[in-house]
């Protein structure tokens, strides 16, 4: 084989080359729960070093932080060929995207310019370092492009035709990385620039040729040379299984294992040993002052395998016993536990309705949570019912939360979670049930304040979830033939069938006061509260945008329940409409003919009663 080089290298450098990708490494896999998990990690080594006394130049002296290795070949007319860590570079790529933006939208001056790092233009025409297919570069043609708001670029993007599965996950993640930003970072975002391309690190290892280079792709993959943290837990633990014939069942049960949670997707083996252990075990998290030390949680995240190894004492595995009872049956149970969770997260199912609910949320510590209380001698059942009940408890505490006007990142929901991990942890399914009812009424007073949500100040997903969910409810309770369902509602790759929130009342109206508004102002105010919003097909929502209400009846009249209960025809010689009125009297559905000021409460109060009783107490 050629000489092998390998060189540290930090982002800066990295991105001066110009990659290409082979075709093996085209489909960017990382869900936004990855990119999250990278992402906090980066920030919070970042902030472990900032003081708000540094300078630009005390960044130098930070702790570097690694972001792993890739694996490339020599240049080809200019351009380097990527055999491993397409995930990482697209990852950082997305960051730094993000970061340039948001840079240009609060024009934020001195600072590091990630243009150069993002693109090169050549003969006129601007292409990206990282060899994107076409559809890819559309989408950052679109995010980068400053002649129009971020807002609008991302409904461009929502609207891009041809996106393969890869690409929505860019997208996905683009969507997510604001509310993901801390805070301190925002305000120092020049500094935590300087960070990410100078201190956030990379091994290279560079061959001569792309033969060469997946040689040692897979030698260091299938040869077991990349030891990484799930190949230095299995050694540790089967090490301790002294019996031959049982240590050869252990060594087969975690490759299937392990396997199985390959096949959900990248990273799940070790997402799945953090949450475990994490819901299991973890007793400390690092506070939030400056300068406290991390706790368990914090260790399982940075290493999970070598915490196993310091604290198996202390959590019981001690005997060779212990260490097979825990490798055959309990792995095994817990990694079949966190597999349904990750499969309910991922397709609507209704035994795990609240489990799909969450994920729409972007929760990524759903799992942690979920597994807290199951006990290694669950039954099926009993395990289920534990799942269930917790996770429509944090559906409601996500969804009070964003009625609230509070971000549901990670940073915030920290906290929370790990609180809830540890009142939860091992309890019977009727003590959880105790606690979940003890704490409900906390989390539904918010539910009071709905209809105070403005599509003008409010995330626009919280309040697409949010009519989402009251619009599913209706229809399964009406039993409409024609219904939609939640998972329709939110899907955003659907194209011009992909919903989007209707405003009943266009924008401006020359006539406000004779509507009941105090003045112009206050109609644009009220017009973007719940009770004036509906959801539409983003076809049909365009379509309608400049016309009056009046004349957008007749189009609502064949739409989904929450516009068709507009209209008079639906409560015409249909059964289920007047059943369901009648046994539901709090939920004051009926036709209306006109739209002005009253009926914008009128129409929030039917949505708070809908709220009020999908989210009741258990």
């Amino acid at each position: 084989m050629s000489d092998v080089s390998v060189a540290i290298r930090p982002v800066k450098t990295c991105f001066q080359s110009r990659y290409t990708l082979p075709t093996f490494q085209r489909d960017y896999k990382w869900e936004s729960k990855h990119f999250t998990e990278l992402l906090s990690d980066i920030q919070g080594t970042f902030l472990e070093s900032y003081e708000s006394t540094h300078g630009r130049k005390d960044v130098a002296s930070y702790r570097s932080y690694f972001l792993g290795s890739i694996i490339t070949s020599a240049e080809k007319g200019g351009q380097k060929p990527i055999v491993d860590g397409q995930q990482r570079l697209t990852s950082i790529f997305v960051l730094m995207a993000y970061l340039k933006r948001y840079c240009h939208d609060q024009e934020i001056a001195h600072v590091e310019d990630l243009s150069t790092l993002l693109q090169r233009t050549s003969y006129g025409t601007i292409d990206y370092t990282i060899e994107f297919s076409e559809s890819r570069r559309s989408i950052f043609r679109e995010y980068l492009n400053y002649d129009q708001s971020v807002s609008t670029a991302m409904e461009k993007i929502d609207s891009l035709s041809g996106l393969d599965s890869g690409d929505l996950r860019v997208v996905e993640v683009l969507k997510s990385v604001d509310k993901e930003i801390h805070e301190t970072v925002k305000q120092h975002i020049q500094f935590f620039i300087d960070y990410l391309v100078e201190k956030v690190e990379l091994i290279e290892i560079s061959v001569a040729s792309e033969n060469d280079a997946h040689r040692v792709f897979v030698t260091m993959n299938d040869r077991g040379l990349r030891l990484g943290p799930i190949d230095l837990l299995k050694g540790h633990i089967l090490s301790k299984v002294t019996d031959a014939e049982v240590n050869q069942k252990c060594h087969e049960l975690w490759v299937k294992t392990v396997n199985d949670l390959r096949r959900l997707g990248a990273e799940e083996d070790s997402l799945f040993f953090r949450a475990m252990f994490r819901a299991r075990w973890s007793n400390t998290i690092r506070g939030k002052k400056k300068g406290d030390p991390p706790g368990d949680f914090d260790h399982i995240g940075d290493s999970y395998h070598r915490w196993f190894v310091d604290n198996a004492t202390n959590i019981g595995i001690v005997t060779s016993d212990d260490y097979s009872r825990f490798s055959r049956d309990e792995i095994t149970k817990y990694a079949d536990i966190y597999a349904a969770i990750r499969r309910a997260e991922e397709e609507f199912d209704p035994a795990y309705e609240h489990v799909f609910y969450n994920s729409v949320h972007k929760y990524t510590l759903q799992a942690m949570v979920l597994l807290a209380p199951i006990k290694p001698n669950d039954t099926d059942t009993e395990w289920q019912s534990k799942v269930q009940l917790v996770a429509r408890f944090l559906d409601l505490i996500l969804t009070s939360r964003s009625i609230e006007g509070k971000d549901n990142n990670y940073d915030n929901l920290r906290d929370i979670s790990y609180g809830i991990t540890r009142a939860i942890r091992g309890m019977d399914h009727s003590a959880v049930l105790t606690y979940v009812q003890t704490e409900w009424d906390t989390h539904l007073q918010a539910m009071q304040g709905i209809g105070n949500l403005s599509y003008a100040k409010s995330e626009r997903s919280d309040i697409l979830y949010i009519l989402a969910r009251i619009a599913d409810f209706l229809e399964n309770k009406i039993q409409l033939t024609n219904s939609v369902g939640f998972g329709v509602y939110v899907q955003r790759d659907r194209g011009g069938r992909t919903f989007d929130i209707e405003h009943l009342l266009c924008a401006p109206s020359q006539n406000a006061t004779q509507m009941g508004f105090a003045s112009p102002a206050e109609y644009t105010e009220l017009r973007n509260r719940l009770g004036a919003l509906v959801l539409l097909p983003r076809s049909r929502n365009r379509s309608l945008q400049d016309k009056s209400y009046i004349d957008k009846l007749a189009a609502y009249s064949t739409e989904n329940v929450l516009a068709q209960s507009l209209c008079s025809g639906f409560y015409q010689n249909n059964p289920n409409v007047n059943g369901f009125t009648t046994t539901h009297p709090t939920m004051k559905l009926r036709a209306i003919p006109s739209f002005s000021k009253a009926e914008i409460d009128e129409r929030a109060e039917v949505y708070r009663a809908v709220a009020l009783e999908i989210w009741k107490k258990p």
